[in-house]
């Protein structure tokens, strides 16, 4: 059973429907989800992955061990791409993965300034059909698209954690309407989802 609600109706007045456990609060804006353990977090990369159907720059935040790079791999399975092949990029700044679009996975951990970013070539990156996933974005959220992505990902126990997606425009919050349904849709059984 999913627990639907609606900011608009109190929760006794919920309505009960056959879905995956959990309960959802609709936001055209925003995507939290509360993951039980690393398999529910590659999951839900996995179901973002596969309702991407266009270029996307994901801002993808968190501390050490929260599970980014876990993230990452369910991601690029679900673009098609081969989930072995996925490793944190701390050290090489920067990998690119085989999917069935071009996907780029950056870290800016051990950037000192916003000019060695660009030094990477970003801006050759971040193309109309490139998924461009950027661990760490905050010293170069200044030099991202508007619309992106963000996403943070936070303990909230050992093995638990809390995803929290917020959409910055038009194109990221399309996204965010599919990965929802994705999510709704699936056998996922993530503990609380709220949307």
């Amino acid at each position: 059973m999913f627990l639907f609600s609606s900011p608009d109706i109190p929760p006794s007045e919920s309505t009960i429907m056959n879905r995956p456990t959990g309960s959802a609060e609709l936001n055209a804006d925003r995507l939290n989800i509360h993951l039980q353990n690393s398999l529910r977090t590659i999951d839900v990369g996995r179901l973002l992955g596969a309702v991407i159907n266009e270029g996307l720059v994901i801002a993808l935040s968190g501390q050490l061990g929260a599970g980014k790079t876990t993230f990452t791999h369910g991601l690029l399975e679900g673009l098609g791409g081969a989930s072995e092949d996925v490793s944190s990029p701390t050290f090489t700044l920067i990998h690119e993965y085989q999917a069935d679009r071009p996907v780029y996975h950056l870290d800016t951990y051990r950037l000192k300034s916003q000019a060695e970013f660009l030094d990477l070539g970003i801006d050759e990156l971040m193309t109309a059909d490139a998924v461009v996933i950027i661990e760490w974005p905050e010293l170069v959220a200044s030099l991202l698209p508007n619309d992106r992505l963000i996403i943070e990902i936070t303990h909230t126990a050992e093995a638990s954690r809390q995803l929290s997606a917020q959409a910055s425009g038009p194109h990221s919050r399309e996204i965010i309407t599919r990965w929802r349904t994705a999510v709704m849709d699936s056998d996922f059984q993530a503990g609380t989802l709220m949307i």
